[in-house]
């Protein structure tokens, strides 16, 4: 098995099943702790942009996440939703230097998922929604 395929509905209550399933494909990817971590916190924060933000005001719908590790080092992971479509490119940088009363809300999110994993692609989803590629380089 080099793929592993889940599908919940968008709430906070699914997000441990999700958080669950990016581990276990790390574990057999041959993630080392840090990679990991990294991987369960971009994971992490994507969901629950797309619970929190993206189902905004409507009834949650699907998130999936697609993992696959056949192309050794490379652990890609893909997260589809219907949600409304955001492409996080549109986020910009934070400002890391100035004082924390000074900075705008959001945004750190974003910041942290790209130090996360080596590569975010984003496109929209063919129908509704988006569909982001995180890839992480396994190193085990």
């Amino acid at each position: 098995m080099k793929q592993l395929s889940i599908t919940r509905t968008a709430t906070l209550e699914n997000l441990p099943a999700l958080l669950d399933a990016a581990e276990q494909a790390c574990l057999y990817a041959g993630a080392n702790e840090d990679e990991r971590h990294a991987v369960r916190l971009a994971v992490e924060e994507v969901s629950v942009n797309v619970m929190t933000h993206g189902y905004a005001n409507e009834s949650p719908g699907p998130i999936t996440l697609a993992l696959d590790w056949a192309r050794a080092p490379l652990l890609t992971i893909d997260i589809i939703d219907r949600a409304r479509v955001f492409d996080p490119a549109t986020v910009l940088p934070p400002s890391l230097d100035t004082g924390w009363d000074e900075r705008p809300i959001g945004g750190l999110g974003w910041h942290l998922v790209r130090q996360m994993v080596d590569e975010v692609r984003y496109r929209p989803a063919p129908e509704r929604g988006n569909h982001l590629t995180l890839v992480k380089q396994i190193h085990s």
